[in-house]
């Protein structure tokens, strides 16, 4: 059984905006789905799930949202290859004026590429007005999720 997580990092709401849109988006076609702020969630209860999706914010210069900081800090201590098989897509929001552009999305497909995890979708780095690239994101999600269930 298929069982789907997201996962959002934010510092001012944007991304819980695009996670609470993605949830409702997969639960309009008929599908359960877990939403969660990583700083309410354990990334050991991570392998319960099939496919994770995460929607993060880069705060500063290239660093986690605050609430963001211990969930990324106990993902980095897990074991290679522990979520070998489980299914993953990270949507980044950021800020193109900073030097490190969306740096936490890419610490967080990282991590994930070494837990064994296979993308989804390339990740996408959404800038200023973020739904321009979140919202078509969030349409292959929704077509994976389709395929999958």
């Amino acid at each position: 059984m298929h069982k789907s997580q997201i996962l959002y990092g934010t510092q001012t709401g944007n991304s819980q905006e695009v996670a609470e849109k993605l949830k409702d988006d997969i639960e309009n076609v008929g599908f359960e789905v877990h939403c969660a702020d990583m700083f309410d969630s354990d990334p050991d209860d991570i392998d319960q799930y099939t496919n994770i999706y995460f929607i993060v914010s880069t705060w500063g210069e290239g660093e986690p949202p605050d609430d963001s900081v211990d969930y990324f800090t106990k993902l980095k201590e897990l074991p290679d290859k522990k979520l070998e098989g489980k299914n993953f897509a990270v949507c980044g929001l950021g800020d193109s004026a900073y030097d490190i552009f969306n740096g936490f999305a890419k610490d967080v497909e990282t991590e994930m590429i070494r837990l064994g995890c296979n993308a989804i979708t390339e990740r996408v780095d959404c800038d200023i007005d973020f739904e321009e690239l979140s919202d078509p994101w969030i349409e292959k999600i929704i077509v994976h999720e389709k395929n999958v269930r």
